[in-house]
């Protein structure tokens, strides 16, 4: 195994191998000299790193060391190793190609479990130095209060409130792990985070090389909720943070060697000095059913990316994560690290606070709050890699605005134990004393989360008492007390503009498409897709009625677009555009 230093990063050692199924092997010690080795922090762990433990009050254990090297010389003469992690003191290995009778019965072999391993090119280590700063590509811009088309979204939770306070991140390391970067080096967003040097490290765990700015923009949305900052079109919630960006998701397959990636990823970014991890990657079925995760599973200790979630914890790191986007679908529930005990977990509400209907819920399977809270994560802003900002729907995006939320936390009270940074998350959202499975605790505030930490030392005897739940949704508008109106002459058209087909007649009056099937045969199915994507719709915005289907087009980019329309009596394509 290769050691490399910033302090020294113990990296996982990956073969090319063809996917199948393989095995963990788990270990008894780090061998008779770890005691000695963590006398001498700074050559297990970078400097920074080892200080924001001292900070926090948290020092080295055995799981920072890397695995006993005479272990490894053992067990290679009877398997081929094919991957390595420190934090669980284990190696994967082929069983195809090895007795495992004969390794389980090694006296430091605990036991084993079955994984589908990383496949990919040989692992190098990550790198060692911090990037340079990229081009100034505009000048230097001071602290400004407009939040542009972002502004809303930070509202929610209190932000900018916060940010006049004067915490806006700055100092504090964000991890963020996806599948790719692209544009987040070169689009506008992201001129003054380039200028200030506030990328300070890369790293492709996928195709293990230092660029991540390639081969998906999901990352670059991601990251943009937090790290945006342009007064008057887009700021972030976080934008003075510091950020090391991952990528550790391969979005060609689903596989659980992506869990892998997450947990070669987490010790890296631990051994270099993050306080906080954001992930908007959640992991329930995979492209090889035999290898999903069950519900059962989602007990907060089952998955390994859960476990590493636990882990990256008890070293000081607050992990965020999102809830996942199944709450409309069969699976329905949250997806893993989000059961991990000590993770962050949020889903996502709409403008009017109402649960965005994609949002996984919970409980986990052993009967835990989550999500933790929730954010904004229907039509919240986010920036492209074509330089535009636009609407995206997920909760892939609400929880990195919760990500710079504790970002911000953390900036004022770097002394606190990241547990009580979420305790103060939790209770400061506006059902903390009614949780559920749907909102957690709720919409949190920043303001309020502060003012927890300020007056309370110990947060996890703080109770809140509620009479009932805010109320959630569209308010009904009241009726005006005036008379009716006459209706209006038969000869006045009743709508814009009105068209008649052998099944269907369309009707459009503005931005509502409105789709009436002929000879009362009732709608059982509608999807809508733009070339050969499929479009998500809010359900306010995509209404069934009997034969009728109805259709809020305000929030439609351009172009031509597929209404694949299904009845009890027949099936139709019927075209319309956006101009």
């Amino acid at each position: 195994m290769k050691h490399v230093f910033l302090g020294v990063i113990a990296l996982l050692s990956v073969h090319l191998l063809p996917a199948q199924e393989k095995a963990w092997v788990f270990l008894s010690d780090k061998g008779p000299d770890a005691a000695c080795q963590l006398t001498a922090p700074t050559n297990v762990i970078s400097e920074a790193a080892w200080a924001r433990r001292q900070a926090k009050g948290i020092g080295l254990s055995e799981s920072d060391l890397p695995v006993y090297q005479a272990y490894l010389s053992q067990l290679s003469q009877q398997a081929e190793i094919i991957a390595s992690s420190k934090w669980l003191n284990a190696v994967v290995v082929d069983p195809a190609h090895c007795d495992m009778e004969a390794l389980l019965a090694l006296p430091f072999v605990t036991g084993t479990r079955p994984v589908e391993t990383l496949v990919g090119a040989a692992a190098q280590a990550a790198p060692a130095t911090p990037l340079a700063p990229l081009e100034n590509l505009s000048p230097n811009r001071a602290w400004a209060k407009d939040y542009g088309r972002a502004a809303f979204q930070n509202e929610m939770v209190n932000i900018p409130a916060y940010h006049d306070q004067g915490f806006t991140g700055k100092g504090v390391r964000v991890a963020v792990f996806d599948g790719g970067f692209i544009g987040a080096d070169t689009i506008a967003v992201f001129d003054t985070l380039r200028a200030r040097g506030q990328i300070l490290f890369t790293y492709d765990f996928v195709e293990n090389q230092q660029a991540v700015y390639h081969t998906h923009p999901h990352g670059t949305q991601v990251l943009s909720t937090i790290a945006a900052n342009i007064p008057g079109k887009m700021v972030g919630s976080a934008p003075d943070a510091n950020f090391i960006l991952c990528r550790t998701e391969d979005t060609r397959s689903e596989t659980e060697k992506e869990e892998y990636n997450w947990l070669r990823a987490v010790e890296w970014v631990d051994s270099i000095g993050v306080d906080i991890i954001h992930s908007s990657l959640g992991y329930t079925t995979f492209d090889d059913p035999t290898t999903s995760h069950k519900y059962e599973d989602l007990d907060g200790n089952s998955t390994v990316i859960t476990r590493a979630a636990d882990l990256a914890a008890k070293k000081g790191i607050l992990v965020c994560t999102s809830a996942g986007n199944e709450g409309g679908g069969s699976w329905r529930y949250i997806a893993a690290p989000c059961d991990a005990d000590s993770a962050l977990c949020v889903g996502a509400v709409d403008r009017y606070l109402k649960r965005s209907f994609f949002s996984s819920v919970g409980p986990t399977s052993d009967g835990r709050t989550k999500p933790d809270v929730v954010a904004m994560g229907t039509r919240t802003t986010v920036a492209h890699p074509n330089n535009r900002i636009y609407g995206g729907n997920g909760t892939s995006f609400s929880a990195p605005i919760m990500a710079g939320f504790a970002a911000c936390l953390i900036q004022a009270h770097p002394d606190k134990p990241f547990m009580e940074i979420i305790r103060a998350i939790r209770l400061s959202a506006d059902q903390a004393g009614l949780p559920d499975t749907d909102y957690g605790y709720g919409i949190p505030n920043a303001v309020k989360a502060d003012s927890l930490l300020k007056a309370t030392e110990y947060l996890a005897a703080v109770k809140i008492a509620m009479a009932e739940k805010p109320y959630r949704g569209r308010k009904p508008k009241p009726k005006p007390a005036v008379e009716k109106k006459p209706a209006q002459p038969e000869t006045q058209p009743a709508v814009a503009v009105e068209e008649e087909f052998p099944n269907y007649t369309r009707t459009e009056v503005g931005k509502v498409v409105k789709i009436t099937a002929t000879n009362a045969a009732r709608i059982k199915k509608a999807v809508i897709y733009q070339g050969k994507k499929k479009i998500t719709f809010d359900p306010d915005d995509l209404v069934k009625e009997g034969s009728t289907l109805t259709i809020n087009t305000e929030y439609l980019l351009k172009g031509d677009y597929e209404i694949k329309f299904v009845t009890d009596k027949f099936k139709e394509r019927i075209p319309f555009s956006i101009k």
